[in-house]
């Protein structure tokens, strides 16, 4: 008989529960117990000598103290072993029925309160919640199939059992409009908020990235439901990213979630998360919902109200598929406009031929609209699909008393009384339409995502007055409610909404004039913003059928909004899809004779050429722009100019030429006044860097010191200025100060450049400064950290196609391993540099690489490190 039956499954029961939070694996209790990891796997499996499932009479007790247990439970058969272990957790009130500490589940959808069919759904729920086992689940289906209805139904279920030991419960909904709007969910403003409800003391600082690992570490810290709803309006359509989470930072969450979790996250989506994939049936696991039973369609039809044979339920039943939105529209019609006959519903539209989902609750949708034709139902009904999200009755209200009258909208509701308007509520309601929620003395009304997408389509095809000019008051009322100086998501969430709602209204040109002035200058220039939330916003104002702005806009406008467009790819790290529209702008600008905004144009995108590995690429257009730069006739572009080209040259390993452009670029940018408007940053880092990487570490402070001067006094040098001009400066004065041994400065700089970058969202050049600040460890002997910044900028790096930066930092890698004695890693390192691709023409490291290959063949051959060069003691700075 085994001592401990069943030992690695219960091991795996006590991680999992977490009775020691700091404990989640073998390795975690071998560390705490001082022996090896394999030692504590042999326990569970055995050897050649012992049979397993025993752990040493010598380690019994301090495993039990570990874990809080008493040692004859590990004795007890594994079904024992596992009530035991629940009924101490009872004891400990952590499966009680004590109420959690905090509660918000108010921005999920209104939905029915009694749900049919799903009572398996349910149980599983309940089982994944209870058995621990699980990080996410996923509740998978088509529209309509009632996803987000079986959510609030367990949530009442958990509510009676006091949430089954869960200390906070979060529910987020986004799924705030339908999908085929413009207006797609902020997955920025949910972080933010999220972070504020958990305690964040600072929400919205940080890049996006940033904030999602800090609410990650905050939802994991106790035990917490979190509840995500409508995650497709945030997903890829079909394509090659099909599935995918558009925002990174939503991305991010939920990889940190399925990996590591003390709690439970439910998604509900169209389709499955395909960031997931990897984690699937381990940590992750999916649960599709099937179409209703004919016993439960029946049963729905029934508590609606219905009356008829069974016959005739039957034959509705099998018509509308088990769809439970289309079930639910169908008795909402026929109690409504048939008085509950059941036997009338063979008078609707036949939707025997129809197939698709939905497709039955878009005819039901027609006979509704027949049918309240000319009545305020119908003009509240578009009243409620016009807005993108939750509206109070107030806010229908003020905008149906401005004074443009629209007939079939405003006209007819602004004539309502108090009683009328509470009258064609409750029949909306009345007919499944809408969903009806109070918060204090507002009453908000909503409507399901697919009634949304008909009503959008429905009136933009049949009643283009009312799409148009409702989308104008809704403009109009957004801009009015928007803050004059934003400072947070969602201070600028109007901002946005207001922007998308006046594209909808073909009001473009008044929304591209807010987008810029209120938008683009006050918010996302200064870097408060989310390159991604940018993105979309932009979107709006693009032909679907032609993928370009819309033509009604000045041809500035929409250059402008391709190049920002392109810039937010840039900074995201979709560079592939960055090329095409930023040279589609450089050359249109040069086409039409606009020399600066060729210029100012194309600077990010050579800057991002390089980061990618197309050096050349960068140079062969550096010099199809010298007609252009000269044209500008501006000696500060011109001094840009000198200092890209200086900049590519040194890289390439022309160090020579590279210093005789860098002072033709230095006798401009030291000028008491340039004689030129400034409409493009300079850039000091370039030069900077020059100097340091070729010895003259004392030259390049005081350049770097001369660039913080100017800035002190607001100089002519950085009259334009951004966070990441800011943070590469840093960069080179932070390294400069190493170089030169001062130890205190650089950690201060570097630092926080790394954390500039991060607010300024600039994924693509993050990776350059966790290698500059890698050097900083290095240099002080804090390995670990060094290897941590290292390993993420490798991982930003690839995620975004910096072959610059990978390939930059695989040789600092390869470098730490030599120096922490890892010869093995840091030959695998240099075999990972090799398959970056052709990066030959980056000769300004070949040298180096060169020699640390040979470091590696004498590790390799005698076990032990050669010295390095004091040159190479310490890591190349990166570009």
């Amino acid at each position: 008989m085994r001592r401990h039956p069943e030992l690695g499954k219960k091991l795996q029961l006590l991680y999992s529960l977490r009775l020691n939070p700091a404990l989640k694996s073998h390795a975690d209790l071998a560390e705490i117990l001082g022996i090896s990891r394999q030692a504590v796997g042999k326990w569970a499996r055995g050897t050649e000598t012992s049979q397993g499932d025993a752990i040493p009479l010598s380690q019994v007790e301090n495993v039990a103290t570990i874990f809080g247990i008493s040692e004859h439970w590990l004795t007890l058969e594994f079904e024992d072993f596992e009530a035991k272990i629940y009924e101490k957790l009872e004891a400990e009130s952590r499966l009680d029925i004590k109420k959690p500490e905090k509660i918000s589940v108010s921005l999920l959808p209104n939905t029915p309160a009694k749900i049919f069919g799903r009572k398996n759904d349910l149980r599983r729920l309940d089982s994944e919640w209870n058995e621990r086992q699980t990080n996410i689940l996923q509740l998978v289906g088509f529209g309509g199939m009632g996803k987000s209805s079986l959510l609030n139904a367990w949530l009442s279920r958990l509510d009676q059992k006091g949430y089954c030991g869960a200390r906070r419960v979060y529910a987020w909904s986004f799924y705030w409009q339908a999908a085929k709007s413009e207006v797609r969910s902020s997955g920025d403003y949910f972080i933010e908020h999220a972070l504020d409800w958990f305690g964040d003391e600072t929400p919205a600082d940080g890049t996006p990235w940033e904030k999602a690992t800090r609410l990650a570490n905050l939802i994991r810290s106790r035990r917490t439901l979190l509840l995500l709803d409508g995650m497709e309006a945030m997903q890829y359509p079909p394509g090659s990213r099909h599935g995918l989470v558009e925002n990174p930072a939503v991305a991010l969450l939920l990889k940190e979630l399925a990996s590591d979790n003390s709690g439970m996250c439910v998604v509900t989506s169209r389709l499955p998360v395909a960031d997931l994939t990897a984690y699937e049936g381990t940590r992750v696991r999916t649960v599709e919902l099937e179409p209703l039973s004919d016993k439960s369609s029946i049963k729905m039809l029934k508590s609606i109200g219905l009356q008829g044979s069974y016959h005739e339920y039957v034959q509705a039943v099998k018509e509308y598929t088990g769809h439970p939105l289309s079930l639910s529209l169908l008795g909402g019609y026929l109690n409504v406009v048939h008085k509950g006959r059941m036997g009338d519903f063979r008078k609707i539209r036949s939707l025997l031929d129809e197939q698709e989902m939905g497709i039955a609750a878009k005819n039901l949708m027609h006979n509704y609209l027949n049918w309240f034709q000319g009545t305020p139902e119908r003009a509240l009904l578009f009243a409620v699909g016009l807005f993108d999200r939750e509206v109070s009755v107030q806010n229908i209200r003020k905008i149906a008393e401005e004074d443009t009258e629209i007939s079939g909208l405003t006209e007819e509701l602004s004539r309502l009384s108090n009683l009328q308007m509470s009258y064609a509520v409750d029949r909306l309601k009345q007919a499944n339409l809408i969903t009806v929620r109070e918060n204090g003395t507002a009453s908000l009304l909503d409507c399901h995502p697919l009634v949304r997408d008909f009503l959008s389509d429905f009136l933009n095809e049949n009643h283009p007055s009312i799409w148009k000019q409702g989308h104008v008051l809704i403009f109009n009322f957004l801009k009015e409610q928007a803050i004059d100086n934003p400072n947070t998501i969602a201070d600028i969430e109007p901002l946005f909404r207001a922007v998308i709602h006046g594209t909808q209204a073909e009001l473009y040109e008044p929304a591209f004039e807010l987008y810029f002035e209120k938008i683009k200058k006050r918010f996302i220039m200064l870097s408060k913003g989310s390159h991604h939330t940018d993105q979309i916003c932009i979107h709006s104002f693009f032909d679907a059928s032609t993928e370009l702005p819309v033509s009604v806009l000045p041809e500035n406008a929409k250059f402008y909004l391709i190049s920002s467009a392109a810039a937010n790819l840039m900074s995201l790290g979709d560079v592939d899809e960055a090329v095409e529209p930023s040279l589609r702008c450089i050359n249109w600008f040069v086409k039409n004779s606009k020399w600066l905004e060729a210029a100012n144009t194309a600077g990010p995108f050579l800057s991002m050429l390089i980061a990618v590995g197309k050096l050349n690429y960068a140079l062969d257009l550096i010099e199809k722009l010298e007609d252009c730069v000269r044209n500008t006739k501006n000696s500060v572009i011109v001094a840009n100019s000198y200092s890209f080209k200086a900049h590519a040259l040194h890289l390439k390993g022309d160090d020579e030429d590279a210093g005789k452009l860098f002072q033709k670029s230095e006798e401009i940018l030291t000028l008491e006044n340039p004689g030129a408007p400034v409409s493009f940053p300079t850039i000091s880092s370039y030069y900077c860097k020059y100097l340091l990487d070729t010895g003259r570490a004392s030259e390049a402070l005081e350049r770097s010191l001369k660039t913080f001067s100017w800035r002190s006094k607001s100089s002519w040098q950085v009259a334009i200025d951004t966070t990441s001009l800011l943070a590469s400066d840093m960069q080179i004065l932070g390294l400069a100060y190493l170089a030169l041994g001062d130890k205190a400065n650089a950690k201060i700089y570097l630092n926080r450049q790394v954390e500039l970058l991060k607010e300024a969202d600039e994924w693509l050049y993050l990776p350059s400064g966790l290698n500059a600040r890698a050097s900083f460890y290095n240099a002080t002997g804090d390995f670990e950290s060094a290897r941590g910044d290292l390993e993420k900028a490798l991982e930003i790096s690839r995620r975004t196609g910096a072959r610059f930066g990978e390939w930059e930092t695989l040789i600092n890698l390869s470098h730490l391993y030599l120096q922490v004695k890892e010869p093995r890693k840091a030959r695998n390192a240099i075999k990972e540099l090799d398959l970056v691709g052709d990066m030959s023409i980056y000769a300004y490291r070949r040298r180096e690489v060169e020699q640390l290959r040979e470091d590696i063949h004498c590790a390799g051959n005698s076990n032990s490190v050669t010295p390095h060069r004091k040159a190479l003691n310490r890591l190349k700075s990166p570009a």
